[in-house]
């Protein structure tokens, strides 16, 4: 169970860094080419983890969204 834990906080840290840079982009176009691939290997990572959290138990939607609570 810890180690679920440990990969539901990567899973939220992951997350929210993808968010940034999602908002980054967003905010600053000119840096697209300069910082998208950085932002898709996050996408890429939080599917992996999803994946795996997703063997383990059943997932809502607002968690894939808004990240796991770790209480």
């Amino acid at each position: 169970m810890v180690e679920l834990k440990q990969i539901k906080w990567e899973y939220n840290n992951t997350l929210n860094r993808y968010y940034n840079g999602c908002n980054y982009l967003t905010n600053n176009p000119e840096q697209f080419d300069k910082y998208i691939d950085d932002v898709m290997q996050l996408k890429s990572k939080i599917d992996e983890l999803l994946y795996t959290i997703m063997n383990e138990q059943d997932v809502t939607e607002a968690e894939v969204l808004g990240g796991f609570s770790l209480v």
